[in-house]
């Protein structure tokens, strides 16, 4: 993989001209894309000199029959419009229901106090370019794109920040659309996603079922199917038990309730911030719609990634990064 992000003495990203290079980011971050839409996936990688490697780029076909969608990392915004030549200024902040907040003519005024801000309403980001004679302006609102878990959560998440990512995405790319048109930022997909449909997963022991359902080894399975998901349920429908072993030597997952204790009434340890980060990238890298990262969860016998221990959230760390 040094080749791959090896650099020239410009200091731009030679991936995107090199045969074996290609071959490997197909296969890691655009592996559903049919030729002509990997040709468009090059084309705008090289066009913006974004890296997949440091998820600034990546591609995601839902369906076979619906086109693939290319998303861009917040980062990636940032660093394709700075490095565009029309590139002026922009700028991004939270906005609270107690702030002092006004939009004329396109123009912001926003003042506030570290104190007693209120609720979280949205974000907005204006975006310039030289010969513009004004900004362009977005505004996101908290409520069309917050799904209240995970990193939305107001209590355990981080919701002023995903709202930043949302408006600052859409600002850039509306700004900068001859660059960065037909892409997305991923937070923009917490609803849409919904669309993708989890396939039936077969599998003779809980480990081959998981790995499948994860899409680990889907083409060299060898073994014999007579253990199915149900692909509306999620519900597993077994014909034979099995072991699940992990790669951190974690062991059998148990139901994990919110107060930390297991049901075997053992004492567990919370996963970490860095792992709930971890996963939520993970999910977002590999496509998982919300009925798929569902089923995922639904395997360790949780509703929500909070509700994971730290072991298995670790082996689910360690599945999803060789899927």
């Amino acid at each position: 993989m040094s080749n791959v992000l090896a650099m020239n003495n410009d200091q731009e990203l030679v991936m995107w001209d090199d045969a074996k290079a290609l071959e490997e980011i197909r296969k890691l971050f655009a592996p559903k894309l049919s030729d002509m839409e990997f040709k468009f996936f090059i084309g705008l990688g090289k066009a913006s000199r974004l890296n997949p490697y440091t998820r600034e780029i990546w591609a995601v076909k839902y369906q076979d029959s619906a086109p693939a969608q290319v998303f861009i990392g917040r980062d990636g915004y940032r660093k394709a419009a700075q490095a565009h030549s029309d590139y002026d200024f922009h700028q991004c902040d939270a906005v609270y229901e107690n702030d002092d907040f006004d939009v004329v003519n396109g123009e912001v005024h926003h003042k506030y106090k570290l104190t007693n801000r209120g609720a979280l309403v949205g974000a907005y980001c204006i975006a310039k370019r030289h010969k513009s004679s004004r900004p362009m302006y977005v505004f996101a609102d908290l409520k069309e794109y917050s799904t209240g878990k995970s990193l939305w959560n107001p209590q355990t998440g981080k919701p002023a920040t995903m709202i930043k990512k949302v408006a600052e995405s859409q600002c850039l790319r509306a700004c900068f659309q001859d660059l960065l048109g037909g892409t997305y930022g991923e937070e923009e997909f917490s609803h849409q996603d919904e669309q993708s449909k989890m396939r039936v997963v077969h599998g003779n022991t809980n480990t081959q079922k998981l790995k499948n359902m994860l899409g680990i080894g889907e083409n060299d399975d060898k073994e014999s199917h007579d253990g199915v998901i149900d692909g509306d349920t999620g519900e597993f429908i077994r014909t034979e038990s099995g072991d699940i072993p992990t790669s951190q030597g974690a062991s059998k997952p148990k139901k994990r309730t919110m107060d930390g204790e297991s049901n075997a009434g053992e004492s567990t340890d919370r996963l970490s911030i860095e792992q709930l980060d971890k996963i939520e990238e993970l999910f977002a890298i590999k496509g998982f719609s919300q009925e798929r990262v569902k089923k995922a969860l639904g395997y360790y016998r949780v509703q929500e990634i909070e509700q994971l221990d730290s072991s298995t959230a670790q082996n689910l760390i360690s599945q999803l990064e060789r899927a």
